[in-house]
């Protein structure tokens, strides 16, 4: 009988140990594509897609950590075309226009979000699905390149403003 509530708490810790481990892991893959640096967070780099459509919409929260101005000044990926854009409100409307850069305030976040900054992919040459992880490399006037991972995330509400 000694032998069985012996073999029988082994087990109860071998799951909770089992269970421990698997909230580590799909915790740390949740949050795998934050990327930190000594002067830029890049938090929740994430691409929003639509079925049957060549195009797709990159947003993330940027931090500038430093105390100088900084700017995103572009962007590399090898699954699209990739350009900034700015479509903030202006009189009631979005007008979108491509920019040369992303100004980022001293310890200040910048969102890339619908109707503000964002990142336009066009002329896609991959087939994109849910929860795909894409990498890209981020170019900083002052912070230098920062490689990151964007998730891949189907559009549920498809907008008319692009």
């Amino acid at each position: 009988m000694k032998c069985v509530c012996s073999q029988q708490k082994e087990i109860k810790m071998k799951r909770k140990i089992i269970i421990f481990l698997i909230f580590v892991f799909v915790s740390n893959v949740s949050f795998a594509h934050d990327v930190q640096t000594d002067k830029i967070n890049i938090n929740h780099p994430h691409i929003k897609f639509m079925d049957n459509s060549n195009m797709a919409y990159g947003y993330m929260k940027i931090v500038n950590k430093s105390n100088e101005v900084d700017r995103l000044t572009g962007i590399e990926v090898s699954f699209a075309d990739a350009e900034l854009f700015d479509a903030h409100m202006h009189d009631g409307n979005s007008p979108m226009k491509k920019i040369d850069y992303i100004e980022i305030p001293p310890q200040k976040v910048i969102t890339l979000e619908l109707d503000s900054y964002h990142i336009m992919f066009s002329n896609m040459n991959i087939e994109v699905v849910e929860d795909m992880m894409l990498e890209a490399t981020l170019s900083f006037e002052k912070s230098g390149d920062v490689n990151i991972e964007f998730i891949s995330e189907k559009d549920k509400n498809a907008h008319d403003s692009h």
